[in-house]
């Protein structure tokens, strides 16, 4: 096998496992669009750094036909290749948005570094495999002696809020009044912000729909914030627009 080969057939492998390492990402942990709110951009393009470019560049430069230590200097790269995919695609996967929760008039993506899943109080909320993150909702506590406590050590203490507080996560139950309450101007950004109208015609083409058919609320995320579209009739997510929903809110 000449150099040339080998690393052609290094490099077609390193990418054929690349591609199956972002299937999995995108279709299953960051289905859109929470790998643009919630992506780990840095650690990805260090990842494809190492494994499809680093790894074949070195087989190019070590592989020689008939050299005796070829066999321990090609298990070496493929060694660190795999401890490099291991490692990254374990920071990826814990980084990977667990629940979007809505709290009063926003939605958060909540990492599964962030949740304490041995906290989780109904059953509905401990799937530990699936696509995307569980929808849920979180409250401040009902009890006034635990209400107090809680906001004392978020105000005082710096603590986590409600939407990081994995003891309040309960079921996504939508009041469509509410919802409704909260839904964001997204006709009067359009007007005023051509991005934000592009963004809008885009989401209605696809959809078939017209703006006054969805609810419109911001859904935070850790690179960036988006809205979130909820359907007027039931509440439920049906997508989502790439626009800053602060602009709209005004917050």
């Amino acid at each position: 096998m000449t150099k040339t080969k080998a690393f052609a057939i290094h490099l077609s492998a390193s990418i054929s496992i690349m591609l199956v390492f972002l299937g999995v990402m995108w279709l299953a942990w960051y289905p859109a669009p929470y790998f643009a709110i919630n992506g780990g951009w840095n650690v990805l393009r260090i990842l494809a750094g190492v494994d499809v470019v680093l790894g074949p560049i070195l087989t190019l430069i070590v592989f020689k036909p008939g050299k005796l230590s070829l066999k321990f200097d090609m298990s070496v790269i493929v060694g660190l290749q795999l401890a490099a995919l291991a490692y990254g695609g374990s920071l990826i996967y814990q980084q990977r948005p667990a629940f979007a929760i809505f709290t009063i008039d926003r939605f958060t993506a909540v990492t599964a570094a962030d949740v304490n899943f041995d906290q989780l109080g109904f059953p509905e909320l401990k799937r530990f495999m699936g696509v995307g993150p569980i929808l849920a909702e979180a409250a401040p506590p009902k009890d006034p002696k635990k209400l107090q406590e809680f906001l004392v050590d978020v105000v005082m203490n710096g603590g986590k809020d409600v939407e990081y507080r994995t003891e309040l996560y309960q079921p996504y139950r939508p009041d469509v009044e509410q919802l409704t309450e909260h839904s964001l101007d997204i006709r009067g950004m359009a007007s005023k912000n051509v991005k934000a109208k592009r963004a809008l015609e885009r989401f209605l083409t696809r959809t078939g729909g017209q703006p006054d058919d969805y609810l419109y609320l911001p859904l935070r995320g850790k690179n960036k914030d988006i809205v979130m579209v909820l359907s007027r009739q039931d509440g439920m997510p049906v997508g989502s627009i790439d626009i800053e929903p602060w602009l709209i809110k005004g917050g």
